[in-house]
């Protein structure tokens, strides 16, 4: 009788029976470290994609584009989701552990000082128009403004062209680049809050400056204009002078402002630089 090969039988089981072949442990503990890896990572993107959509919704509340009671709230958070998912994966910082209660008191104040720059520029804006208004006689025609209350008519048309002046030279991309280095300039809990306030409070001062600058035309004409009406209402008191006085004023007024138009934008293209410059110096302060 010819042999037979014998096939020996795996695992070297009883009554024939064959045993699945298992895993090594080498594998079984590569893909308990995997998922270990696989978690960590999840966990720190979800942590920074929180601190980021927190520094993205209180400086974009900041802002006078998007923190008008006009556009509508989801609209608003829409983008703030949406900036906050773009600017995850790019931006690389690493949130360390401590008070979270002190480091999201400290993400509220910088996005916000970091708003405030962008927002004094459309401040002073405003209130140059309301300056104006005052000179030509028209503050009585005012109007509800949902950013800034009640507001002159000259007002809301001077924030309208720097809204499209603020657009026309891509100002806006500017300031998103400078608010995704933010974080790789002050990560999130590593602000020095001290000297950023003190910068803020003198760049208070400078809205009053630039409102000045800009209405400073219409003001100069309309106080020259007031002193020889004095001197006609002295010369000739029979005229009533304040029926002379206010159509004359809003004729002027509006004639100087058509004028100084060219001069008006070149201010307001430097404002808008020493903007992004002021974005720069609160993010140097900042640093510990």
């Amino acid at each position: 009788m010819g042999s037979r090969a014998l096939v020996p039988l795996q695992g070297g089981s009883r009554g024939g029976q064959r045993r699945p072949p298992s895993l090594p442990l080498k594998m079984l503990m590569n893909n308990n470290l995997m998922e270990l890896i696989n978690s960590a990572l999840v966990s720190r993107q979800i942590a920074k994609f929180v601190f980021i959509l927190l520094r993205v919704s209180i400086f974009m509340a900041m802002i006078p584009l998007f923190s008008t009671k006009n556009s509508p709230a989801q609209f608003k958070l829409a983008i703030a989701v949406a900036l906050a998912f773009v600017l995850t994966p790019v931006v690389q910082f690493e949130v360390k552990e401590g008070n979270y209660f002190g480091l999201i008191a400290r993400e509220i104040i910088l996005a916000m000082l970091m708003g405030s720059a962008v927002r004094l520029v459309f401040v002073a804006v405003e209130m140059a128009g309301q300056m104006m208004s005052n000179g030509m006689a028209l503050s009585i025609a005012t109007s509800f403004d949902p950013e800034f209350g009640q507001s002159a008519e000259i007002s809301r048309l001077f924030s309208i062209l720097v809204t499209l002046l603020f657009f026309a030279i891509n100002a806006h991309h500017d300031v998103i680049y400078i608010f995704a280095k933010s974080f790789e300039i002050i990560p999130p809990g590593q602000v020095n809050i001290n000297a950023m306030m003190i910068n803020e409070i003198f760049g208070g001062f400078k809205v009053f400056i630039i409102a000045i600058k800009m209405g400073a035309p219409v003001m100069i004409v309309m106080v020259v204009l007031n002193f020889l009406l004095g001197f006609l209402y002295k010369a000739s008191p029979q005229i009533n002078i304040f029926f002379v006085s206010f159509p004359l004023f809003i004729f002027v007024g509006f004639a100087i402002m058509i004028l100084s138009v060219p001069t008006f934008f070149q201010l307001a293209i430097g404002v808008i630089e020493d903007m992004k410059y002021e974005m720069h110096k609160i993010l140097q302060l900042g640093k510990v």
